[in-house]
């Protein structure tokens, strides 16, 4: 066999995890680096990730749809009649978000195929998959309704019923919510956005309680109670946070799950504050330091500094509007 293409799958893997590290600092470089991807050189477990970074990274980041669309043909031209599901979603995604209408609908009648479902609900999961890739382009009320209308059509009939497509519905309501409530924060006063975050965790916790395991369940009580303390809700948002911590304490006796832990624990501190119960909100704060301070992941710790400043914001923000309010 020829060295270099003995040599093939392990440069792909290379070129792989370097574009994965870098595709949000550095979308650009990320770009090149997957279009120098051999697709037939792939191991198969690695397609459906560079399957989501094509549609990210060129339709999302870059604002080339076009260009998402074309390698996502290349890469189901690699993977020949086996493509999975993710790999369906997220090409009828980015042809839709390409405007190819034809092929975004042959692709959902794969994908509706595939898992065994009406073309309908497939239609509804890509609608969900191609708004999730479109919404950081979005703004204000403009997210928040075409968040809606892509959410609506999951409580239709079709999705009352458990079936293979829940897990990625659980994973892109999760994304919807999670993007809404991380916006800058005079836009979490948007009703469209405000209905859409707490509409996309409740969809997401009741999908993952279908397709999920108990870390899933628990990290849905986590999304709620972060919708609910963007949302100025504390009381919901101590009890979805203390529902999480309950399901930690039944299951996760080896505590591998002390990053989950310490989010929750974040979560709860903030409610607590807001609800004026000071010093219960600091003992769940003091516990979340600690557990935070033993994280080995330094983007980890990036991420719960970044939540810290997210909480301080959204109390100066309630603060001023309650000194506003007064007469």
């Amino acid at each position: 066999m020829d060295a270099s293409r003995a040599h093939a799958p392990a440069r792909a893997a290379v070129l792989l995890q370097t574009a994965d590290a870098c595709h949000d600092d550095d979308p650009s470089r990320a770009a090149g680096l997957l279009q120098s991807l051999d697709f037939a050189e792939l191991d198969p477990g690695q397609r459906a990730r560079v399957a989501f970074l094509l549609t990210h990274v060129f339709a999302e980041r870059l604002g080339q749809p076009g260009e998402a669309w074309r390698l996502q043909q290349a890469l189901l031209a690699a993977c020949g009649p086996q493509a999975s599901l993710p790999l369906l979603r997220n090409a009828a995604a980015a042809a839709r978000l390409a405007g190819e209408g034809a092929a975004e609908a042959a692709l959902t009648s794969r994908l509706a195929d595939s898992a065994g479902v009406p073309p309908g609900q497939a239609a509804d999961l890509v609608a969900v998959a191609a708004t999730v890739f479109g919404l950081s382009r979005l703004h204000g009320a403009h997210a928040g309704e075409a968040a809606l209308a892509a959410l609506a059509p999951l409580h239709g009939p079709a999705w009352q019923s458990a079936s293979a497509l829940d897990g990625p519905a659980a994973a892109l309501t999760n994304n919807i919510a999670t993007e809404l409530a991380e916006r800058p924060v005079p836009e979490l006063d948007v009703p469209s956005v405000r209905r859409a975050m707490d509409e996309g965790a409740r969809l997401a916790q009741g999908f993952w309680h279908r397709a999920g395991q108990w870390v899933q369940h628990e990290r849905a009580h986590y999304l709620r109670a972060l919708v609910a303390n963007a949302l100025g809700d504390p009381a919901v948002a101590a009890e979805q946070a203390n529902a999480g911590l309950v399901l930690l304490a039944n299951h996760d006796t080896d505590r591998q799950q002390q990053v989950d832990e310490a989010f929750l624990r974040s979560e709860l501190a903030h409610a607590l504050s807001r609800m004026g119960r000071g010093v219960d909100a600091s003992v769940e704060r003091g516990m979340a330091d600690a557990l935070a301070e033993g994280f080995d992941d330094a983007e980890l710790v990036a991420w719960y500094r970044r939540r810290l400043a997210r909480q301080v914001a959204l109390d100066a923000v309630a603060t001023a509007g309650a000194g506003a309010a007064r007469p």
